[in-house]
């Protein structure tokens, strides 16, 4: 019983939300939409094969109860209703169908020719007394349409230039952002010391390593050969008893100091030369698109001596006074001084 009973209240939850669903007014307006288009089908279906009084009936009941997917379509209605009933001789019912037909589109027509002349004739005699109340209908509707062609045209402006913007930013992610050049190198380079050979085949670190260990090798053996020369006698040529402990230890670090220079100086230019490569490219950046090429200083303003008046006349315009003119040369009031005798010139 308790399941037949669950059965049922799933059945009746399921048929409310159902009917809930039709009767929503979304449900219906959709529903309608439909009913006017198959309705429209219908009518039109009748009027072509000549079936006006059921024309003019379904038109009627479609205008009545239904909504409509747009104004065009209720036009339409309305202009088959005119006819419909134009061809029934119903002129005053023919007159207010093509009257609503107006209203909705002020400046329809009847095309001549699948409309008898008779029908077009009445047609245009009730566009011309409606005329006062059809002209600002008219101009609303040409400004509304003048302002979605705005809109239309400001849209495609702006999806064109996000097209632009698209595809500017591909070719910037897809150009190249450094230019590379190929460089020829020497293999003697390879055979210096101070790691020459390493920088030369692009490995900056190991070759200011060399560089920097090799200078502090070479310098430690030769101050300490200086060292060494200095605290010998110059008369006999030998240290004094005092100074040759300190001589003994500053030979060895000469040689200590000669031996790293020398092994570090061969073991560079084996790795220089086993890396050697008699070309290598050399990458170097480039200005990207939409980048600032680098400031320069401002040139400075021309300035005018002064006394010079460009907005005089060339004839009347007085030059400036020279420096050597406007200062007196100083007068000698003393007799300019004499080498003291006995003093040589060198």
């Amino acid at each position: 019983m308790n399941r037949i009973a669950a059965r049922i209240a799933k059945g009746l939850l399921a048929a409310l939300l159902l009917a809930l669903t039709a009767f929503s007014p979304r449900a219906q307006a959709q529903t309608a939409a439909e009913t006017s288009v198959e309705g429209m089908r219908k009518a039109r279906s009748f009027f072509e094969y000549g079936d006006y009084p059921s024309a003019s009936k379904l038109l009627n009941h479609l205008i009545d109860a239904t909504v409509f997917e747009s104004g065009e379509l209720r036009a339409e209605a309305y202009r088959l209703l005119g006819l419909a009933d134009f061809y029934q001789g119903k002129k005053g019912e023919a007159y207010r169908a093509f009257l609503e037909m107006l209203f909705l589109n002020p400046d329809g027509e009847l095309d001549p020719f699948y409309v008898p002349p008779a029908a077009v004739g009445f047609f245009e005699q009730v566009k011309k007394e409606a005329e006062p109340r059809l002209l600002p209908l008219r101009e609303l509707r040409r400004a509304e349409e003048q302002e979605r062609l705005k809109q239309s045209i400001e849209e495609a402006r702006a999806r064109q230039q996000h097209q632009i913007e698209d595809e500017q930013r591909k070719l910037m992610a897809s150009a190249p952002t450094v230019e590379r050049r190929v460089v020829q190198r020497e293999f003697w380079v390879s055979l210096l010391p101070f790691g020459i050979g390493q920088l030369q085949n692009g490995d900056r670190a190991l070759g200011i390593s060399l560089a920097t260990t090799e200078v502090i090798a070479g310098a430690t053996s030769v101050g300490s050969a200086l060292l060494i020369e200095s605290l010998r006698d110059s008369a006999t040529g030998r240290f004094s008893s005092s100074d040759y402990p300190l001589a003994q230890r500053l030979n060895v670090a000469k040689w200590i100091g000669a031996g790293i220079f020398y092994a570090l100086w061969l073991g560079g230019a084996v790795h220089a030369a086993v890396r050697f490569q008699p070309e290598g490219p050399v990458d170097r950046p480039l200005l990207q698109p939409g980048m600032a090429p680098p400031a320069q200083a401002p040139l400075p303003a021309p300035t005018m001596p002064a006394g010079i008046d460009l907005t005089q006349p060339s004839a009347t315009r007085k030059a400036a006074p020279s420096a050597v003119e406007s200062v007196p040369a100083p007068a000698s009031t003393s007799p300019a001084p004499s080498a003291p005798s006995g003093a040589t010139s060198h």
